[in-house]
């Protein structure tokens, strides 16, 4: 969703940028930690929200600065100092052409081979400028787990407790470069060739399997086992599908808008169960 930039959005992508032009200027409002002022084809101005954002981005523009090297892809880097105004910060960042590609289908080619490319980083260098694992809603706590149980229809907890059981498992797999969200608007695609990959703020040193789970609950979930690089990634990926299903869980669980649960447990139900029956198979 976007609007037309307010006058003070407009001052503050005037400092960063003086010689671009702003005048029609509009502010995509999608992202949960930052909104985006776009108005030319050089560059786009990352607003913080929250003072949790500001407080990270020093920390993902030097993550930019040092992946910009490593992959074949576009990445947006910054381009002007951060500047900050009223207790958020706001920087300037080179801006990527293209746009989502439309979900439900996709190479599994191209997907793969950038399953392989983020693999192939080496951690060394960015580990410090890295999130932590389940920086987006946290680990899954014994209280979680029993929230989530509690909200279960009995068919879908021994399924459930099955996944959970799972985790000190994924935990011990050798880390590799996890994107966080490789989905939708945080790829750009022209005639689809993918061009760059945006929104690195959840990156982490992760299993590499949810790489390829995130791709596809985009892409398609068929297509897991055409991405992964083998037969081990693809099996983990199908268990972090079911874990994603229950992370939306929680997170439905947690809002105070009367979510409509019926609907949400038809959709990931399905997911739970077959995530469920991969453990052994």
């Amino acid at each position: 969703m976007s609007r037309p930039a307010t006058s003070g959005e407009l001052q503050i992508a005037r400092q960063l940028c003086p010689d671009l032009s702003w005048e029609d200027a509009a502010v995509n409002e999608g992202g949960q930690f930052h909104k985006v002022v776009i108005g030319n084809p050089q560059a786009v101005i990352r607003m913080a929200r929250t003072p949790a954002a500001t407080e990270q981005m020093p920390r993902t523009v030097e993550l930019l600065s040092l992946l910009e090297s490593q992959l074949n892809y576009q990445i947006p880097v910054a381009v002007s100092e951060i500047l900050h105004v009223d207790g958020l910060s706001s920087v300037a960042m080179s801006f990527i052409p293209g746009s989502a590609h439309e979900p439900h289908y996709g190479d599994p080619k191209v997907l793969g081979q950038l399953v392989k490319e983020l693999a192939e980083v080496p951690l060394e260098q960015i580990s410090a400028h890295l999130a932590k694992p389940f920086s987006f809603r946290g680990e899954w706590t014994q209280a979680r787990q029993q929230q989530c149980f509690d909200a279960l229809p009995e068919e879908l907890r021994a399924p459930a407790t099955a996944l959970w059981d799972q985790l000190d498992i994924l935990a011990q797999v050798p880390a590799g470069l996890v994107h966080g969200d490789l989905a939708g608007h945080n790829m750009h695609w022209i005639d689809e060739k993918l061009i760059g990959i945006l929104d690195w703020d959840l990156a982490a040193a992760w299993d590499p399997a949810l790489n390829t789970a995130y791709l596809s609950l985009w892409h398609g979930l068929e297509m897991v086992d055409l991405i992964a690089p083998n037969s081990e990634e693809a099996h983990r990926a199908k268990i972090w599908l079911g874990l994603m299903s229950l992370e939306r869980l929680s997170d439905t669980l947690s809002r105070s808008d009367n979510p409509k649960m019926g609907k949400l447990m038809r959709k990931i139900g399905p997911r739970i169960l077959t995530a469920a029956q991969s453990i052994n198979g």
